[in-house]
């Protein structure tokens, strides 16, 4: 029980420290937000940028997800602010999309050694047991479903699956798309002036993760198994 209740803790900080990492990042925007001004200009700003501005996001997000581990969780909450919920969730996923396509035909032309280059030893370690599992499609969606894991690791390692690019592409974006889904509506909010809103997902955000956090353990264990 007392070891439980230290990696925890040692999780919890984790996220705490992560998830402070984030709203550094994030707060000046969505601070500036709060100002009816900002928010006419930076609506007028985003439409005189055209399909110009989906382009630069779309491409800002491919980078995030290969250049793992990068967090992508404030380029998705610039996108729910600049394109709306849905507008900015399509953006995002496409790019995932794309991303993993990308990677996947890198990992599957160079092989393991490139993915040792990326990741090192100790991530290939850890995750090796999604090569030898048998129902891979779920456990993958799973995976990316918790939060906490690190999922542009699992893009790299999902090529040395038994799964098809079609196959972990579909499962993965499925499993991203509720934590897409809470960060476009906290920057959609955000950009409505919809504080309310903004806190409760923000709240419910929070609670996944760290509940991600304390049972994804328990749960990987049971793969390994």
């Amino acid at each position: 029980m007392q070891k439980v209740n230290r990696r925890f803790i040692a999780f919890l900080g984790f996220f705490i420290v992560f998830s402070g990492v984030v709203a550094l990042v994030t707060w000046p925007f969505i601070r500036e937000l709060q100002s009816p001004e900002y928010r006419e200009a930076f609506s007028a700003w985003i439409t005189g940028l055209g399909f110009k501005g989906v382009f630069v996001l779309f491409a800002i997000h491919v980078l995030v997800v290969v250049a793992a581990p990068v967090p992508g969780g404030p380029v998705q909450i610039f996108a729910g602010a600049a394109y709306g919920v849905w507008g900015g969730l399509f953006i995002i996923l496409a790019a995932c999309v794309a991303a993993t396509a990308l990677i996947f035909s890198l990992v599957r032309r160079f092989g393991l050694p490139l993915v040792r280059r990326i990741l090192g030893d100790n991530a290939i370690n850890t995750w090796s047991f999604l090569s030898n599992e048998k129902r891979t499609s779920i456990v993958v969606f799973i995976l990316f479903l918790i939060p906490g894991t690190p999922k542009s690791f699992l893009v790299y390692l999902g090529p040395l699956t038994r799964l098809s690019t079609v196959q972990f592409t579909l499962v993965s974006v499925f499993g991203r798309f509720p934590a897409i889904l809470s960060s476009t509506a906290m920057g959609y909010a955000a950009m409505q002036g919809n504080w309310v809103l903004f806190s409760v997902v923000f709240g419910l955000t929070a609670l996944f993760g760290i509940l991600g956090i304390q049972f994804k353990e328990r749960i990987l264990c049971l793969f390994r198994e």
